[in-house]
């Protein structure tokens, strides 16, 4: 860069020095905008050292749910379950007015009484405490059309069993979208 004789910066020179760094800004503030939202991702003070050697699972955690590698659960079957259902219409306040099958004329409960076995394990009951443990400080979305919803309206029948116990609703659910 060449300063003129009074020692000033040319207007042009001064122009392309401001457009690169407002490039440069604009590039580098959405890329450093995610970490601002996460406290932790620079922690102020390094962790403590680990005792162990090799890493150590939770203790709710299930021998099925560790073995996952040689658990496919995508290959299975539906068997009859006659512990189900976990919730039902009357027991599940997400279950809306017009997905009531029951009240709209569906004679039999058979339809509730099922559960997905996979080909090469057992799949433990879902354990509602386990699984807020395991979604602590962690989000999830429902992404897609009303089998997500469906999907979203179980675990949150699923979860709701909790508020039995006396754990309040928003404890359990914070968000809900009611449409």
């Amino acid at each position: 860069m060449e300063l003129l004789h009074s020692g000033t910066i040319p207007s042009t020179q001064k122009l392309a020095i401001v457009v690169t760094m407002a490039i440069a800004l604009f590039t580098i503030i959405p890329l450093l905008y995610p970490f601002r939202a996460n406290p932790n991702f620079f922690p102020k003070q390094p962790p403590a050292p680990s005792t162990s050697h090799h890493q150590t699972r939770p203790t709710f955690l299930t021998e099925a749910a560790v073995e996952e590698s040689n658990c496919d659960i995508f290959s299975g079957k539906w068997v009859p379950n006659p512990d189900t259902p976990y919730y039902t219409n009357t027991t599940c306040w997400a279950i809306h007015e017009h997905q009531n099958c029951m009240k709209f004329g569906r004679p039999d409960s058979g339809f509730i009484q099922w559960r997905w076995k996979p080909d090469a394990c057992e799949m433990p009951v879902f354990n509602p405490f386990q699984f807020l443990e395991i979604m602590r400080g962690k989000s999830m979305a429902f992404v897609g059309d009303s089998v997500s919803r469906n999907h979203m309206q179980s675990l949150i029948c699923l979860l709701s069993r909790l508020a039995y116990l006396g754990f309040k609703i928003h404890e359990i659910c914070v968000i809900w979208c009611s449409h």
